[in-house]
């Protein structure tokens, strides 16, 4: 009874004090509760820390430390310390980490012209690049650990050095983890195989991502981009702050050995915090790529062929009550669906009121609606559907901590009546998504809204389909597109259009992604031995008692190993070079055809296409000619702003003739603006508040004041 009592006091202070202090969303404390329901002893989270906090403080509290990215730690707080984190003055600001219970080969290569790279063909020094010397970091899930795609016994293709299992319970743990088994060296990742069955089983995804970025083939058919990088593996535990972990491990490995490392991400949630890379999550990422870590991530696989999974209002233009049809999972996908998730942010300062009805058997059920200006709260209820009681879920949230925006979810179970979203405000713009929520509480598939032929009904569409992580400020977004093909029949080239299922951008709040396309159609790669599903095989090889294949699947998780792969040998061709030059190199390097139009040379970019289709070859060109960040770093002068204070306006000169990104922060770490660089540029401040403001470029920073 004590503990009970223990418990229920804890989680009333959590919540209490975190609608006072707004230091999580509502989303955390929708979760944390229903971690305690479930009888969890501890709970996992994210925080922002104040700059030099006591580490101290929390671990007597028995709150265990993990992994950092600049501010950004993640923790294991026993649920007894919870109110600390609203209590102490250091926490800034806190998250759960929310759970996630071809072409050949050969003709992606050729389509983005890192066969030349590796054969040496056209580079500006004639030297051959395969990414010898860079790690390839893989967050994923279904890896052979034994594929000679990547690991063959005696040294001749023993490339995966080091992987950890997050789900296996045997330990050792990398040092400074308390959970998972670290496996290390080709005779013990022999004996152990494969990583664990999780809840996709006993998967390949992880083991087809790998072999693109980095597989050495089979007999001279479906070789990777980078054949000769070393690779990382992480199975992770589906949530941030264990896929931060991962990433923290990656990067000691990669740090102690004196390696760059390029960390691929072929997975993606719309149910992770915000959408406008404001989260924990986007902002650790941001901190360890400005350290030299580069990341890639897939943009997603809700194209305009799809479904229309989105939908959006202007209530300042439009006043009218937006209308539309949840569409079921079930009738979309042959998945295993628990219900719907329907996604709104508002706008900052402009609230809205949301709702649902259930149209079943010719009578219509209805929610209350529910208004982002009354309230912060979390709400667990049910609607009595023709006799049968449907459980939803509401998160209402007047302003979330980390972007200010307005924010609602409903959680509605598994419905046989037609589900129906209602949305009214009489200013700022609304966004909605529909996605699956799966049994196995995975998934990111994103489900119709329509109209259905509803007088005053809305359908969807496609665009603002980047979810997290590849919404971060610097992570690369990569689309898909099928390969180019010689038509040796007629002579002609067949120019790859974009992938059908490729999603669109932008972010919400306006920023252009996904970055670049690489091919994602029917993409051969390796396939795990031990995988309970069944695949095709395109290529065999034999080893003693083993079979190992190779097959085709299609997908952003094809696309993104592909640049992860090219940046990779840019890494080897360059060392030096940042995360921001890179993503620089790789856009303005882009590659534009009939099929993407004249993006780059209009200085423009595509909703779906990003700046083009990726050329790793004028990307290592343009990487060899960079000056690399140590010797630019000794020749470049301070940032000089001027006036400062400044009132109406502000010109900022670099330093640096070099192309940068220029990056404003307000005193509390949000992003102001972004924008690139080279030796000045002169901002109008009309309508900024008054305060003090950070200028960034590159790893150099200035205090600006606006009065």
């Amino acid at each position: 009874m004590k503990r009970i009592l223990l418990i229920a006091l804890c989680l009333s202070t959590l919540i209490s004090a975190s609608a006072q202090n707004a230091k999580c969303g509502i989303d955390t404390r929708a979760l944390v509760a229903e971690e305690i329901a479930s009888g969890a002893t501890s709970v996992r989270m994210l925080a922002k820390m104040a700059p030099g906090f006591d580490r101290g403080i929390l671990e007597k509290a028995g709150i265990r430390i993990g992994s950092q990215a600049g501010q950004i730690i993640t923790l294991t707080v026993p649920v007894e310390a919870l109110p600390l984190l609203d209590s102490h003055k250091e926490v800034l600001q806190y998250s759960i980490s929310h759970r996630i219970a071809g072409p050949e080969m050969d003709r992606a290569r050729w389509d983005t012209r890192s066969d030349s790279v590796q054969a040496g063909i056209g580079t500006t020094n004639g030297l051959a690049y395969n990414g010898e010397g860079v790690y390839i970091g893989i967050t994923d899930w279904g890896f052979d650990y034994n594929h000679p795609n990547y690991n063959n016994a005696g040294r001749v293709n023993w490339r995966l050095d080091m992987a950890w299992d997050q789900f296996r319970l045997a330990g050792p743990a990398p040092a400074g983890f308390d959970y998972g088994t670290l496996i290390s060296g080709y005779y013990d990742l022999k004996a152990a195989r494969c990583d664990t069955s999780n809840i996709y089983g006993y998967g390949t995804h992880g083991t087809h991502v790998a072999g693109i970025a980095a597989g050495k083939g089979n007999d001279g058919k479906f070789v990777g981009q980078a054949p000769g990088a070393k690779l990382l593996f992480c199975t992770f535990r589906l949530g941030e702050a264990e896929w931060m972990d991962g990433v923290a491990w990656m990067r000691q490995v990669a740090q102690d050995s004196a390696r760059r490392l390029v960390v691929n991400s072929s997975w993606g949630m719309y149910t992770f915090s915000t959408l406008d890379g404001t989260s924990l999550l986007s902002q650790a990422i941001d901190a360890w790529a400005d350290e030299g870590t580069i990341f890639v991530t897939s943009g997603g696989n809700n194209g305009y062929s799809t479904v229309p999974f989105h939908i959006s209002r202007n209530f300042a233009t439009t006043p009218d009550t937006l209308r539309t049809v949840a569409v079921r999972a079930s009738e979309v996908y042959s998945i295993r669906e628990a219900g719907q998730a329907l996604l709104l942010w508002g706008e900052e300062g402009h609230h809205f009121t949301a709702g649902f009805k259930v149209s079943a058997n010719g009578q219509v059920y209805s929610s209350p609606m529910y208004s982002t200006s009354q309230r912060t709260e979390f709400v667990t209820d049910t609607l009595d559907v023709n006799g049968t009681r449907i459980g939803y879920r509401v998160m209402i949230e007047q302003a979330n901590p980390f972007d200010n925006r307005p924010h609602i979810q409903f959680d509605v179970d598994k419905t046989s009546g037609e589900l129906q979203l209602y949305v009214t405000a009489t200013s700022g713009t609304v966004h909605a998504w529909n996605v699956a929520n799966l049994d196995n509480h995975a998934g990111n598939q994103g489900c119709s809204f329509a109209s259905r032929g509803h007088a005053g009904f809305t359908s969807g569409d496609n665009l603002y389909g980047i979810g997290e992580p590849a919404c971060s400020q610097k992570t690369l977004s990569i689309a898909a597109h099928s390969a180019d093909r010689y038509n040796t029949a007629t002579g002609q080239m067949l120019l790859g259009d974009l992938a059908s299922f490729s999603s669109s951008g932008p972010t919400i709040d306006g920023r252009q992604k996904p970055e670049i396309s690489a091919p994602g159609v029917d993409i051969n790669s390796s396939i795990s031995s031990w995988t309970d599903d069944y695949y095709d095989a395109t290529s065999i090889r034999q080893i003693l008692d083993r079979r190992y294949i190779w097959g085709s699947m299609s997908g952003t998780s094809m696309s993104s190993p592909s640049v992860t792969g090219i940046v990779a040998l840019m890494l080897q061709a360059n060392p030096d070079l940042t995360a921001d030059e890179v993503k620089h190199i790789i856009i303005t390097t882009a590659r534009n055809d009939e099929q993407t139009g004249p993006l780059v040379a209009n200085d423009s970019a595509d909703l779906r296409w990003g700046w083009g289709k990726i050329d790793a070859l004028a990307a290592v060109n343009k990487a060899l000619t960079m000056v690399g960040i140590d010797q630019a770093e000794r020749s470049r002068l301070p940032i000089r702003l001027f006036p400062n204070p400044a009132s109406r306006q502000v010109t900022i000169h670099s330093g640096c003739g070099q192309q940068q990104t220029l990056a404003i922060y307000s005193i509390d770490g949000r992003l102001v603006l972004q924008t690139p660089i080279a030796i000045e540029t002169t901002l109008d401040l009309d309508g900024w508040k008054a305060g003090v403001y950070i200028v960034r470029i590159g790893s150099r920073t200035e205090k600006l004041i606006v009065r």
